[in-house]
């Protein structure tokens, strides 16, 4: 959805916040409360602090989704965004007083230098660019246009540091069972905040329903995956061939339903893309902000870390890419960092709790 419509960030985003808003509204809702409250339940957090946090949460997600309409290539957007630790470890340092064993920093050299390495390797070899604008023929408004993307990911990363370390002070205040309230001020207050962008909202959402209906890209898809199956010798064919064949197949009993195949017909694909997206991020979201409440706010960034690199083998798995060597090294160090921080994490915890 990026690659085809760079400019739909806003969109994006804004989509996102609203499905979550809606999906975690009913838990909040109180006609007891009365009109004074706007019907909601006592909060446990002062509103006072989710304002200051949502603020720190909606320049985070627009600034992330912004960055693709300058250009900035996805393996260059995950490479950026893997520096995450790294800035949560810098800033923690400096403005939470957090300290850090010589183990946990290795683990969070690790961890970064497996994800750059992975991203790099599987551009490589898909043969394509991260986008920086150094070649010889770049003009300067695309050197301009990346370092305008390369500048707001940049942002994103430290306001989503000092974002963690604020959300950590408010557990340690309030007590770690609100994340729930979190989940849904930080999305709800955040919505009045798009109205600036609504006339670049609505634009974005008539470029989605122009877009091609649905059915014509699943007839690609199973057309291509039919070729892909004659063209494959058995002995050769690997797993994910063989869930492309078992989705092509259930996609194809779909296209022939009589009641099914007009609303295909008529349901434009990037709309189906922007469900699916918001769909997935609030799972995402959710579990983020589940974890935040258990854990530090490094620890989530390092497990965000590794759900990249999950999500790069998952894809390469999945549309059946070849697995480049440095993705598997990069793999490595991964796991083995992530391992590292919660040996590291265990052992100061039990160091602890022998002083106390």
């Amino acid at each position: 959805m990026s690659r085809e419509q760079p400019s739909a960030g806003p969109l994006i985003t804004f989509a996102q916040f609203l499905l979550t808003a809606l999906l975690t509204c009913p838990s909040f809702l109180s006609l007891s409360a009365g009109p004074r409250s706007i019907f909601l339940s006592p909060r446990a957090i002062p509103l006072k602090s989710w304002l200051v946090y949502t603020a720190y949460f909606v320049s985070v997600n627009l600034l992330n989704n912004w960055a693709f309409a300058y250009k900035i290539s996805v393996p260059l957007h995950i490479i950026l965004r893997s520096g995450g630790p790294v800035a949560s470890m810098v800033i923690g340092y400096f403005f939470n007083t957090k300290r850090y064993s010589r183990g946990q920093i290795l683990a969070v050299a690790m961890l970064t230098l497996g994800v750059v390495a992975a991203a790099l390797s599987d551009a490589a070899a898909k043969g394509q660019s991260i986008g920086l604008g150094a070649s010889g023929d770049a003009s300067s408004s695309a050197i301009m246009n990346t370092a305008a993307g390369f500048t707001m990911l940049a942002l994103a990363m430290i306001l989503s540091a000092f974002q963690g370390i604020y959300a950590d002070r408010l557990y340690a205040t309030y007590g770690r069972d609100h994340w729930k309230e979190a989940l849904f001020y930080s999305h709800t207050l955040s919505l009045p905040l798009f109205l600036p962008t609504y006339p670049q909202v609505s634009s974005q959402w008539r470029a989605l329903l122009a877009s091609p209906p649905l059915l014509d890209k699943l007839v690609a898809f199973t057309a291509r995956s039919e070729h892909l199956h004659a063209s494959t010798s058995p002995l050769f064919a690997s797993g994910s061939s063989y869930l492309m064949d078992v989705v092509a197949s259930q996609l194809l009993l779909v296209q022939k339903n009589n009641w099914i195949r007009p609303l295909l017909a008529a349901f434009p694909v990037q709309v189906a893309y922007l469900l699916m997206n918001i769909l997935t991020q609030y799972l995402c979201i959710r579990g983020v902000h589940l974890l935040s409440a258990r854990s530090s706010s490094l620890t989530v960034t390092i497990v965000l870390n590794i759900r990249k690199l999950v999500s790069l083998l998952l894809s390469i798995y999945l549309f059946g890419n070849s697995l480049a060597p440095g993705v598997l090294v990069g793999a490595a160090f991964v796991f083995v960092g992530g391992g590292l921080y919660g040996f590291e994490g265990a052992r100061l915890r039990k160091a602890s709790l022998k002083r106390e």
